[in-house]
């Protein structure tokens, strides 16, 4: 394989999250595009020809119930004799019928469009897919054979005549298309996008990711290859990390496949896989921020390593002395250091970090947890308090106060308040804690409901919510489910030795569980998670 472009790459993910600049531009244009034709539809109610840019607009940000009251409100009002108009309004509104999985109002729509273009390829287009949606795979391949007779070098048509094979199992004819394609518009990303997904469709998960490799590293798709990649990683890992084992053995000196990798090992809490590649980075300077350093050293430490870990994290502030997160992490370590209890040690480093940011919640909340440890409530409240008031929003910041109230503090109402404070927050992920808030207010069957749903919603993949159950279940009393709830959190790779084995801080800990003799030959059973590898 031949990489080009790896600057966009560097960019993407040596800032810890895996974004790109373009959606951020993107964001902002379309926020400003959709002020506009607000301001314009509230002037002018019945000006169809904006209401249906707008919903056009409405359709590409996925707002599919404002977009479908939009070109209602167009096909209403627009006049017969705007038949371009109307044939395009049909068709929009026959996609979001498709979206809503609702075919046959999309079929009628199409018949109404056919009615004022019937010979308009995109309406056969249309059809096409419409038909592959409803599994009418001969119905659909009809269609796009008879786009590819007015226009052999459609690279959609070839592209979904590939999906229609793949769903009928034909792997080669499949392959022939999306190939056929990938030659004639061998600079175009999308085509390389289409051959994936059309890999994906096979099960070839390990061929669609080398795709996706060969497309970001050697086309401008805006970050696109880089997204699928990821979302393919949430159900396909191992072969998504074989992949990236291949570039990184086919190309020892680029640093962005040992990043890649790395990246996508924390996401999932896998530790001693990260380990290997942040270590691969910075041992042959590949690549060094204060970011990879910290990583370093949160993979060392959740392995019980505090003494490489302490290392790293001390290399990680001489890299970025601003940035109070080194030294949240570095009083971690050092807390654990030798035989532990490196209380006073720990405190001054989160001091520092409180200096730099007096108002950072999560120096705040590192602090007061160690206040915690040492049963100091009075004293912790105090911060908990002022990290509330920094973040709001923090569900992390409203259970620990409202923990503290409840547990230590005798003030129920207050800790009453601030577990519905969490439960008004967003719910969509297990750090929104909505299961621990409504364990505390008395509402034990919704919160195991709330983890069965955050299991069910979540990638298995490296366990992460198979753990938050298995701490919320403990915290009920319920030992036997939490036990359950951890073997299936180290079944699916989760790697955290110290989270699994010391961590006690409030309310997301396995603490009760670890008595169980269950918990103890699980744990043995596991070491490969807890391993460099």
């Amino acid at each position: 394989m031949k990489f080009r472009n790896f600057l966009i790459l560097v960019v993407l993910l040596t800032t810890g999250v895996v974004l790109n600049s373009y959606a951020q531009s993107e964001d902002k244009i379309t926020a400003a595009v959709m002020r506009v034709y607000n301001e314009h539809i509230d002037k002018n109610p019945n000006d169809y020809n904006t209401l249906f840019m707008r919903a056009n607009q409405h359709y590409f940000n996925k707002n599919l119930e404002a977009a479908l009251d939009d070109v209602n409100r167009v096909i209403e009002i627009a006049p017969s004799k705007e038949k371009e108009l109307l044939f395009d309004a049909y068709m929009l509104r026959a996609s979001l019928h498709d979206s809503r999985k609702d075919f046959k109002a999309a079929a009628d729509d199409l018949e109404k469009a056919a009615k004022i273009e019937p010979d308009n390829m995109a309406l056969t287009d249309m059809k096409g897919k419409l038909a592959f949606h409803n599994e009418e795979y001969d119905v659909a391949k009809k269609q796009f054979e008879a786009i590819l007779q007015r226009d052999a070098r459609n690279a959609d048509a070839m592209f979904m005549l590939g999906c229609v094979a793949a769903k009928q199992n034909n792997e080669e004819e499949a392959m022939n298309w999306v190939n056929a394609a990938v030659n004639l518009y061998t600079a175009n990303p999308q085509v390389y996008l289409n051959r994936a997904y059309v890999q994906e469709l096979l099960g070839k998960y390990r061929d669609a990711s080398d795709t996706y490799l060969v497309t970001m590293s050697s086309l401008d798709d805006k970050g696109a290859s880089l997204r699928r990649l990821f979302t393919l990683a949430d159900s396909h890992y191992e072969d998504v990390m074989a992949s990236l084992r291949s570039a990184t053995e086919e190309n020892p000196r680029v640093g962005i496949f040992y990043r890649l990798r790395s990246v996508l090992a924390l996401k999932y809490n896998r530790y001693g896989q990260a380990l290997r590649d942040l270590k691969s980075i910075v041992n042959n300077n590949l690549m060094e921020s204060a970011e990879i350093y910290n990583e370093t050293a949160t993979c060392l430490f959740q392995l019980g390593d505090y003494d490489q870990a302490y290392s790293y994290a001390n290399k990680a502030i001489a890299a970025d002395a601003t940035s109070p997160d080194g030294y949240i992490l570095r009083s971690q370590i050092e807390l654990r250091q030798g035989k532990g209890g490196n209380y006073a040690t720990a405190l001054k480093s989160l001091d520092q970090a409180l200096v730099l940011n007096p108002d950072y919640a999560p120096a705040l909340l590192a602090k007061a947890r160690m206040l915690i440890a040492q049963k100091k409530y009075k004293d912790a409240l105090p911060l908990v308090t002022k990290a509330v008031n920094a973040d709001p929003s923090s569900a992390d910041a409203l259970m620990l106060r409202g923990w503290l109230n409840k547990n230590h503090l005798k003030k129920a109402q207050d800790a009453k308040a601030d577990f519905e404070r969490v439960l008004a927050l967003p719910d969509e992920d297990v750090t929104s804690l909505r299961g621990f808030a409504l364990h505390e207010l008395g509402r034990d069957s919704e919160a195991s409901a709330w983890a069965e749903g955050m299991i069910s919603k979540t990638s298995a993949n490296g366990g992460v919510a198979y753990y938050y159950a298995a701490a919320l279940q403990a915290a009920m009393g319920n030992k036997a489910q939490g036990i359950k709830y951890l073997e299936s959190c180290l079944a699916n790779g989760y790697g955290g030795l110290y989270d699994i084995n010391l961590n006690n801080d409030p309310y997301v800990n396995l603490a009760p569980l670890r008595g169980e003799a269950s918990f103890k030959t699980l744990v043995s059973q596991s070491q490969l998670n807890f391993q460099e590898r």
